[in-house]
């Protein structure tokens, strides 16, 4: 087994509350392109030597919406299980183009306080560090 190829990090703040929590070790389990809800350690956009740990909501080609705390995939409706708590977004106000190719729209899954896609904008593919293993437990 090559461990070093999946490095440990420690969870830093609370945009992933409840999934994640303060000082929690998450483990890197592939270095793929991500899917839709996959939870990404990656590099803002702003931030080039912080790491943040979102949850990859938008793929290349799609435009995101938020509406009445629900997730709509270019017009259709997604069962996201954070969309509830996620304030009103809406993808033409940002754009007027889909999400470029190499790139994604992510979030924190605690949406009332992350800093994400929101604030920072999308996260290309050379940010994405690997996607974390999900299910791990507060050690």
């Amino acid at each position: 087994m090559y461990y070093w190829l999946y490095p440990k990090y420690f969870v830093s703040g609370e945009s992933m509350n409840p999934t994640y929590w303060e000082q929690e070790v998450v483990q890197v389990k592939a270095h793929h392109k991500p899917k839709r809800f996959d939870v990404v350690v990656l590099h803002p956009p702003d931030a080039p030597t912080e790491l943040y740990l979102k949850r990859v909501i938008g793929l290349p080609g799609e435009r995101i919406d938020y509406k009445e705390g629900q997730l709509f995939v270019d017009g259709k409706f997604v069962a996201d299980q954070f969309a509830s708590t996620t304030e009103d977004f809406d993808w033409n106000d940002s754009s007027d183009q889909a999400i470029p190719k190499g790139y994604y729209f992510v979030l924190g899954d605690n949406r009332i306080i992350s800093k994400d896609s929101r604030i920072f904008g999308l996260v290309s593919e050379k940010q994405i560090l690997g996607i974390v293993q999900e299910g791990n437990t507060k050690k």
